[in-house]
């Protein structure tokens, strides 16, 4: 593996990266249901029928747009958090790695959610 950092923190690093891309996928979905989310061509969508569209779109931002690797930074900043604060691969650094890396990918997620409150209309 490439990375800067050594031996059990690399791991804990790309283990976190995973967790951050793969949680982004329910992360969107509960977007897309509960507040909206924005669909390219067809505007902010929510409800039940913008999950397919939400789905798409996800993989249009994450992959056309960088998003997945945003996505991963973040929640390998939280795998390495989790190495840190529990030390030894065990079952409460997995717990943390799973719980820092999903709170990684939330501002991204929410980030598309209220982009035009931030920047005005797109």
């Amino acid at each position: 593996m490439i990375c800067c950092f050594p031996g059990a923190e690399s791991m804990w690093f790309w283990r976190g990266c995973a967790t951050g891309i793969l949680a982004t996928i329910p992360l969107v979905l509960l977007c897309a249901l509960s507040i909206r989310f924005p669909v390219p061509f067809a505007g902010y969508l929510r409800g039940p029928e913008a999950v397919v569209p939400a789905l798409l779109s996800l993989l249009f931002y994450g992959v056309f747009f960088g998003g997945f690797i945003v996505q991963g930074l973040f929640g390998g900043i939280g795998g390495l958090a989790a190495q840190r604060i529990a030390g030894a691969e065990t079952r409460r650094t997995w717990k943390l790695c799973l719980l820092f890396g999903s709170l990684g990918a939330v501002p991204g997620v929410m980030t598309l959610a209220f982009l035009d409150r931030m920047i005005g209309p797109w």
